[in-house]
């Protein structure tokens, strides 16, 4: 199940809107064929561009957390 991957909502709303975007932009002024390139390597290069930054977000967070964790029980 995509939904239980955790990053992978945001990442793909964000892919899926900048491939619409730019294709729909290349679209008027090239062929239809190649705006759908542009269209899916923009949202490929996007999906994973933003899925690898908010992974390594949340891996900083979870470092941060289990710091906290280990600190509770000294004081």
């Amino acid at each position: 199940n995509i939904g239980q991957i955790p990053c992978a909502r945001s990442s793909l709303m964000s892919g899926i809107a900048s491939g619409v975007a730019i294709g729909f932009i290349r679209g008027m002024t090239t062929t239809p064929f190649a705006a759908a390139n542009w269209a899916v390597g923009t949202f490929a290069f996007v999906s994973l561009g933003t899925w690898y930054i908010l992974s390594l977000s949340r891996l900083g967070e979870m470092a941060k957390i289990q710091a906290i964790k280990e600190e509770i029980p000294k004081r």
